[in-house]
């Protein structure tokens, strides 16, 4: 008799029995009603790209993390590490057969090659949600309000949606002379919530000096209100004209959550930057109240020239992922 082949499955990846996976299709078809409510359009996409499609614009520890190998055909191929790149290419593929503002949902699965933790897997589910075409404080609003009306909808408890906004941050940034430097300073200040601030001042300290890793901690350190983070950001960033194209728009975001009723679901934090070098407007994370050590279970941001990876024509985009699985 034949030797057994042991059942097993790779770490990181998981089987679904009936009770899960059919509390993970509610979760999906509320989260779509969601979605369809605000006008949004589901697409799909190739789990499997060409890897240099895929890593044109990563950057940083996103290559790291990417299966990526020879397919039979000696071609160079990765599967999908999120579902924003691979929409990129999709947009510059079918410009001609999309009108815009385009309003688009993709929930699909994705792989990474990360280290495995509670809430985080190497196969798992995304849940995006962008606009893109549109450059403006509404299309921004838009995607807040849509992220806080899903998670509402799903019934996950109390929440906070935390933003910020790269433009802020990246003119403080050149603004102290440390312009080529912005990618492994916003890498550094991105691991705050799980370093600490004594470890990135020190990291910071190695990259800039002493006297501007302190003042660029300080910047991205909330403080109690989100009234008083906004006085220091502005104060902050007075003296740098990069950055106030930045403070109009987050104003306006602000203003608008305000006149809706959400500003109680939003906190004021610079601290956000989100480590992927295509975000270049405001940025958000959400975390749970009762939960916040799961970290972010929707986060996303404005990039304004992903596309410009893949077509000439600047296509303004803004959306966030829900990260089904985490919740």
């Amino acid at each position: 008799m034949p030797a057994l082949i042991e059942p097993r499955i790779l770490k990181g990846f998981r089987d679904f029995l009936p009770p899960a996976e059919i509390r993970r299709r509610e979760l999906i078809r509320l989260l779509e009603k969601a979605f369809q409510d605000f006008g949004f359009v589901p697409i799909d996409t190739p789990a499997l790209e060409y890897t240099e499609v895929l890593l044109g614009k990563g950057g940083g520890e996103t290559d790291k993390q990417v299966y990526a190998f020879q397919d039979q055909g000696g071609r160079n191929v990765a599967l999908r590490f999120d579902l924003t790149v691979p929409f990129a290419r999709f947009l510059a593929a079918h410009r001609e057969e999309l009108y815009l503002p385009f309003k688009r949902y993709h929930i699909a699965k994705v792989w990474r090659g990360e280290n495995t933790q509670r809430g985080r897997y190497r196969e798992f589910t995304q849940c995006d949600f962008d606009i893109v075409g549109s450059d403006c404080p509404g299309a921004d609003f838009e995607i807040l309000l849509l992220m806080a009306s899903g998670l509402e909808l799903l019934g996950i408890g109390d929440f906070h949606i935390h933003l910020s906004h790269r433009g802020l941050f990246n003119g403080l940034v050149r603004g102290l002379g440390l312009g080529e430097k912005t990618g492994e300073i916003l890498r550094a200040v991105d691991k705050l919530g799980k370093t600490g601030p004594a470890e990135v001042l020190g990291v910071l300290s190695g990259l800039a000096g002493e006297g501007a890793a302190r003042q660029i901690l300080d910047f991205t350190l909330p403080e109690d209100s989100n009234q008083a983070t906004w006085e220091k950001i502005q104060a902050a960033c007075a003296g740098f004209p990069e950055a106030q194209d930045g403070l109009k728009r987050l104003a306006e975001v602000l203003r608008l959550a305000g006149e809706t009723g959400l500003a109680p679901r939003l906190t004021l934090n610079p601290s956000i930057t989100r480590g992927l070098d295509y975000y270049d407007g405001l940025v958000y994370e959400t975390f749970l109240d009762s939960l916040p050590r799961i970290g972010s279970v929707c986060s996303g941001g404005r990039y304004n020239n992903l596309a410009g990876l893949y077509s000439p024509e600047a296509l303004p985009g803004v959306g966030a992922s829900i990260g089904l699985d985490r919740l």
